[in-house]
């Protein structure tokens, strides 16, 4: 593959993932409205695009043995699991738009972790695309922060720790990722261990998971969500293995953008102030992420 041709599946990657993950949560307010135990339903999910995606490694050439695999599983598993729990609960108190829209703060948490622990050497270029996508993300985080119930303040707390966690699992994955393996088959193995993870504590917090199977609605919203689980992470851990933890950060951005314009059609949710500006200043800096460092000249 070309410096090019890795440059546009990444563009490629980065628009499906963030969009994915935006839909996602759109699912996780139905799935709340409808009276699903949430917890069991994020279980659920993950453990049934986890099987998915196994499955399809196996039938695509493309499986692999699991067992040096497991330890950073249950890791990354646990640090995906987090968050998105956290999100789900959170979703019907805060509002789909504003769950999208802290996905656009990992970024600037990634690239701090990156650089710090050495995963990220001095960019200017890159620097300036990450302050780019953090300046898109406050001004709609920020707009729709007035726009929310006061006494959904512990809620929006829960929210809003979603990203430091979200940041951990992008330095995780990328410095722990195990040799020779496929993303595929990791990204199935994962969400496996994630939806694993997620018993007790539905256990404990949900009680009983009847309801995922009894009521038809919340079948049919969980059979949709596993497809789109499934499109997202293969997306997602592609983009990992081209681009690094920073790169993957962008698609934070993406979700918040196209999570908040779902939000308003589907929940009439209201639209940021200044949406259209943090959208040119995400694009921007998406692009500049993207763009292809300029070799440095050679010595005559």
């Amino acid at each position: 593959m070309t410096d090019l041709q890795a440059r546009i599946v990444m563009l490629g990657c980065l628009v499906t993932a963030g969009a994915a993950l935006a839909v996602t949560i759109l699912i996780s307010r139905m799935a709340s409205d409808a009276g699903a135990p949430m917890i069991w339903f994020l279980g659920a999910v993950l453990a049934g695009s986890g099987l998915a995606q196994l499955v399809l490694a196996q039938v695509l050439g493309q499986g692999q043995d699991m067992r040096p695999m497991l330890v950073f599983a249950l890791g990354a598993g646990a640090l995906l699991a987090g968050p998105t729990a956290l999100g789900y609960l959170a979703v019907s108190h805060v509002g789909a738009g504003y769950i999208s829209m802290t996905f656009a703060f990992p970024i600037l948490l990634t690239w701090a972790l990156a650089r710090l622990i050495g995963l990220e050497g001095a960019d200017r270029r890159r620097t300036l695309a990450v302050g780019l996508g953090l300046i898109g993300g406050l001004i709609i985080a920020t707009s729709k922060l007035t726009q929310l119930p006061s006494d959904a303040t512990l809620w929006l707390l829960a929210a809003t720790a979603m990203p430091v966690v979200i940041a951990g699992g992008n330095i995780f994955r990328s410095r722990y990722w195990p040799k020779g393996a496929r993303p595929l088959t990791l990204s199935g193995l994962t969400l496996l261990m994630g939806g694993l993870a997620c018993v007790p504590v539905a256990a404990l917090m949900d009680g009983s998971p009847a309801a995922l199977w009894h009521e038809g609605a919340l079948r049919h919203l969980l059979g949709v969500d596993i497809a789109v689980f499934v499109i997202q992470y293969i997306a997602f851990f592609q983009l990992q293995r081209l681009g690094g933890p920073v790169t993957l950060s962008l698609l934070g951005p993406v979700a918040a953008l196209t999570g908040a314009a779902g939000a308003l059609w589907i929940f009439a949710e209201p639209l940021p102030q200044g949406f259209l500006l943090a959208g040119l200043l995400v694009g921007t800096g998406v692009m500049l992420m993207l763009m292809r460092r300029r070799p440095a000249p050679e010595a005559a």
